[in-house]
């Protein structure tokens, strides 16, 4: 029954966003998908079956979470996958309920929703007028010893041109 979501997601409700399988970001589409179950009708809902893979709702904090959980990853930016390995604390503190008492996942959630990024697109754009977007706040998840050699690559796209 995904053919009903995909063709028409205007007329579905959806649940929360499933544990499993986790959400992922696809690069083809540079959008964030996450997995729910669906129903569809307004006065009776149907229920479309097992969860349906869809892109994050627009008017959720958690687009942001993940967005940084993958970006920490290295998955947004290729270039940021050899600091994973270092990372003082694991991406994965980002998506966990407690994340808020952590000063560096709210930094880093702050600062993504104060641009509204959740694509590697929005994140370039930024990054065209902003060189060193995300640069100290990406820091604060590292060692001070690796701080010199992720200024030298910052911003972490080869195709967004240094300032």
């Amino acid at each position: 029954m995904d053919w009903i979501v995909q063709i028409n997601p205007h007329l579905c409700s959806f649940g929360p966003i499933e544990e499993e399988p986790s959400p992922r970001y696809d690069e083809t589409q540079d959008k964030l998908l996450c997995h729910r179950k669906a129903t569809i009708g307004q006065r009776v809902s149907w229920s479309l079956g097992p969860p349906v893979e869809t892109i994050f709702s627009n008017n959720t904090v958690d687009r942001y979470r993940w967005f940084a959980k993958f970006f920490l990853d290295g998955i947004i930016c290729p270039r940021l996958l050899q600091f994973r390995p270092a990372l003082l604390c694991s991406s994965n503190a980002m998506v966990k309920s407690w994340a808020s008492l952590m000063e560096r996942t709210q930094l880093l959630l702050n600062a993504l929703v104060a641009k509204d990024i959740d694509s590697r697109t929005q994140l370039k754009e930024v990054w065209s007028a902003q060189p060193k977007y995300l640069l100290d706040v990406y820091c604060d998840w590292l060692p001070e010893s690796l701080h010199a050699q992720v200024r030298s690559l910052w911003p972490p796209v080869p195709s967004v041109l240094k300032k």
